[in-house]
């Protein structure tokens, strides 16, 4: 155990570590379970809770020094340089134009009040600066890009905006292409062509986690620069349509992708609770599969960090995300041994147990990422 915890040590202090979808450390204070018990008393909708209390975070982030303290000793044990950080889901629409523009403004507001902590990721040095002054660096992207409608010109105003990551459908049927809850995947629509072409002219990323098959294929077949898939699994491990094939897999892979892996309990193992080994089993398989050089770590650290009476109430209209019961997308369920995001050492624990030697460890705890956005984005 202590061989273990040294090169714990080791790596947290040398590594510039990246998670390619996750809001980080969440710290729910007393003001914050107080707001969230008193709306839920009144049945209100968690859609219409969630927007109200991350405004409260905001505002506790930036004005509250006791609660920053917190928030930045959470960060800190977390190991974790910088994350990507999704705009749009906390919201009574998720991923409408309002609800991008709500995500977006508390966000904006966080990181011009706290230059101390953040630094708004729009170049790959800036992810080096951010490991090289103490800070952690922030690179906003969205998941799904139903906001911008058919309106082209959206996407080079969030890329003005700061956004570096653009997933191209989140679950549902939109105007560029089908996610992957849809029952038929007709693929990128000519719509869907000029986003991807315009995202590449912009320098920015195309994300295909949650879209379906036929639109991940077409996304990758007509985009110029490599594509991610920013959070997902290894579908011929376990099947879950949130997973991508090996078929699929390889190709990213072929193409100099890269592939993030969630840890979400419900979408690694048909088990009744999930652990971080099943989540290092779809690790060990797609490095298997592709090589280590396309493999990191995208969480997904999202919901699983709210209350339970949170959870449960927005279990009850996961619909409105385009969820279906048999993807067993619970905010409810944890991972065992990453319930909190200051957990995440307990990941690269893992990958030291599995026999990764330190240098394995480091491409996949964030050396991947920052070449596949040094090459993409500059």
């Amino acid at each position: 155990m202590n061989e273990i915890n040294n090169r714990l040590d080791e790596i947290l202090d040398s590594s510039i570590i990246i998670d390619t979808l996750s809001h980080g450390p969440l710290l729910w204070s007393d003001d914050l379970n107080k707001a969230n018990d008193e709306m839920l008393a009144q049945d209100m909708n968690p859609w219409d809770v969630i927007p109200i209390l991350v405004l409260q975070f905001a505002r506790n982030v930036v004005n509250d020094k006791e609660y920053f303290s917190k928030y930045v000793k959470a960060w800190k044990e977390s190991g974790v340089t910088c994350v990507s950080w999704t705009l749009g889901p906390l919201y009574s629409k998720p991923y409408s134009f309002d609800g991008v523009f709500h995500n977006f403004s508390f966000m904006t507001y966080i990181l011009d009040n706290r230059p101390d902590l953040f630094i708004k990721v729009l170049k790959a040095a800036d992810i080096e600066r951010a490991h090289k002054e103490g800070k952690k660096g922030i690179i906003l992207n969205v998941q799904s890009m139903e906001h911008i409608a058919k309106d082209i010109n959206m996407v080079e105003l969030n890329y003005m905006q700061g956004f570096r990551i653009m997933q191209l459908t989140y679950n549902k049927k939109i105007a560029i292409g089908t996610g992957f809850t849809a029952v038929r995947d007709r693929g990128l629509t000519e719509f869907g062509i000029e986003v991807v072409h315009k995202i590449n002219e912009l320098g920015a990323i195309v994300d295909i986690s949650h879209c379906g098959p036929q639109t991940s294929i077409d996304a990758l077949e007509n985009s110029k620069d490599p594509i991610i898939a920013s959070h997902t699994s290894a579908k011929n491990l376990y099947e879950h349509a949130r997973g991508k094939d090996d078929d699929f897999l390889k190709a990213l892979a072929e193409k100099d992708g890269y592939i993030g892996v969630y840890a979400v309990p419900g979408f690694l193992t048909s088990n009744a609770t999930t652990t971080i080994d099943d989540w290092l089993d779809h690790i060990d398989y797609i490095v298997n599969l592709v090589g280590i050089n396309y493999v990191g770590i995208g969480s997904d650290f999202y919901g699983f960090s709210v209350p339970d009476n949170l959870a449960i109430k927005i279990g009850e209209f996961m619909d409105a995300l385009g969820f279906r019961p048999e993807d067993k997308a619970s905010f409810l369920t944890k991972i065992e041994g990453f319930d909190e995001y200051k957990k995440f050492p307990n990941l690269i624990k893992g990958l030291i147990s599995r026999g990764y030697s330190n240098q394995e460890i480091k491409k996949i705890a964030g050396e991947n990422f920052l070449r596949f956005f040094q090459k993409v984005v500059g």
